[in-house]
């Protein structure tokens, strides 16, 4: 065994290419370990062939480190600890991230898990890392640490939030290597490299994970570690950039002032996640100067009563007003809509795909996904979905389809229909952002004109592009290396 030696994996998270952004759920990892002087591996299954983690686990490293969400990321990380102990038993496998975070117990019970990292990891981590190289059995010292006792599993007590200023750069060392491959990938596409200025969200959407991983604990990087990184960043050749901040900022105005001027000063292009209700027409104006080129938005929903419902913070008169603001501006824009809650009434539903329509009149060309609800473990909305009916998977692999796609909750009177309005405004209202290739003209190009029928006429009869995004999403793989070699 290499005692020095650390993997870090991160399973493909979906099948479509525009998903891959660059895996700071490991890299923060890595970079933290090798500022004590370990050797620290990556595999990231979107860049890397799978014979590269096979070599990796074949050179006996000390632990192998698994990251996943709730989502399709979870049959792919199964089946790298798989092989993974199929090529070496003895190997502890370490699981991470989101859905090991609030599902820890049940995550510990898979054959394929011996340990399980909850929350903020970078910490935790290292001490396990110490405690396997001195040959401990109890670690029950270990703060966010589920580990495998005498018989049961084992929850060690939660760890406090680490200093963020102290926090090592992701892409330093071994992850400039990462960075670097997704550099030269990244072509037109502005996701594909990862920033993150603060952890946390000072906001409490009952549907996010935020509530129960980060505890409504905001931490949020000062200028001056902000300035240096990003001036790191430039060095590396980034020139454009996703801010993976839940919250761009924590929302914090007088910050992003001096971000913004010193964005604007580096020439950079980039992406942030910001409320609805931040903006005047003053700092609208400064976002563009300062480079910005897309924001998300997650309105959810038309209705007063829903927004509280949901603990959105924000009612219908912001949204309005920000609408209104941010529709003179030049910035691409994205408003998330949520459709099949738990308490949603058949007016609600026809209720937001009208706003969908009143949102693309007031703001011309804007992205309006509509995206059914999914019950993640540890959410405020995740209570209120086992009273409706919801029944949890028993197993950790049988979280793997809770994702948009799948509709799993049982007060859904049509499921097929919340799937079809999922597809179709992807299809209609998504197409130019991330459907322009190769792919397009043969197929997504008449797609997305069908869509926008449909959208108009809100007519889902005989929806065959269930169907075709259903093969689509199982062969994405083989359409994306038959891309590559046309080209």
């Amino acid at each position: 065994m290499n005692k020095n030696l650390v993997v870090l994996a991160y399973a493909n998270a979906s099948p479509f290419p525009y998903h891959a952004w660059t895996p700071l759920a490991i890299l923060s990892l890595g970079a933290y370990l090798e500022q004590y002087g370990l050797e620290v591996e990556y595999f990231d299954e979107r860049i890397h062939k799978k014979e590269r983690f096979r070599e990796l686990v074949k050179r006996r490293p000390l632990l192998v480190g698994l990251s996943t969400m709730t989502c399709f990321q979870i049959k792919n990380t199964l089946s790298l600890a798989k092989l993974a102990r199929k090529i070496n038993p003895e190997i502890p496998l370490v699981w991470g991230g989101t859905h090991p975070s609030m599902m820890a117990e049940q995550t510990l019970d898979s054959e394929f898990v011996d340990f399980v990292v909850k929350g903020e990891g970078e910490q935790t981590l290292y001490e396990l890392v110490r405690a396997l190289q001195q040959g401990e059995k109890d670690f029950s010292a270990i703060d966010g640490l589920g580990w495998k006792g005498k018989g049961k599993n084992v929850l060690n007590k939660d760890r406090d939030f680490l200093d963020i200023e102290a926090l090592p750069f992701p892409y330093d060392g071994r992850g400039k290597e990462i960075l670097l491959e997704y550099i030269k990938k990244s072509g037109d596409t502005l996701e594909n490299i990862g920033y993150e200025s603060s952890r946390g969200c000072p906001h409490k959407c009952g549907f996010c994970y935020n509530v129960y991983f980060h505890k409504n604990v905001c931490r949020v990087k000062s200028l001056e570690k902000v300035r240096n990184e990003l001036l790191k960043l430039k060095a590396l050749g980034v020139n454009k950039m996703t801010f993976y901040d839940d919250t761009f900022l924590a929302g914090k105005k007088d910050l992003m002032l001096n971000i913004l001027d010193l964005l604007k000063e580096l020439d950079f292009k980039w992406i942030a996640n910001v409320r609805i209700n931040t903006f005047n027409h003053e700092l609208l104006k400064k976002f563009e100067e300062s480079g910005c080129v897309y924001l998300f938005f997650g309105v959810e929903s038309p209705d007063d009563e829903v927004l509280k419902y949901i603990r959105k913070g924000q009612n219908r008169r912001m949204i309005d007003e920000g609408i209104a603001t941010v529709s003179k501006g030049n910035i691409k824009t994205l408003y998330s809509l949520i459709i099949g809650l738990p308490n949603q009434t058949d007016e609600q539903l026809e209720r937001t795909l009208d706003f969908a329509d009143e949102i693309r009149r007031r703001h011309p060309g804007a992205e309006v996904p509509i995206q059914p609800y999914v019950p993640l473990p540890g959410t405020l909305l995740y209570e209120e979905a086992l009273k409706a009916g919801f029944k949890p998977p028993a197993s950790l692999e049988g979280w793997k389809n809770f994702t948009n796609d799948e509709i799993c909750n049982p007060w859904i009177k049509d499921p097929k229909l919340l799937n079809a309005i999922y597809i179709n405004t992807f299809l209609a209202f998504r197409y130019e952002r991330f459907l322009q290739n190769f792919w397009s003209r043969l197929v997504f190009g008449p797609l997305n004109k069908l869509s926008l029928w449909r959208w108009r006429n809100r007519n889902y009869k005989f929806f065959f592009e269930l169907y075709l995004y259903l093969t689509y999403k199982r062969l994405g793989r083989f359409f994306i290396f038959l891309e590559k070699m046309i080209k």
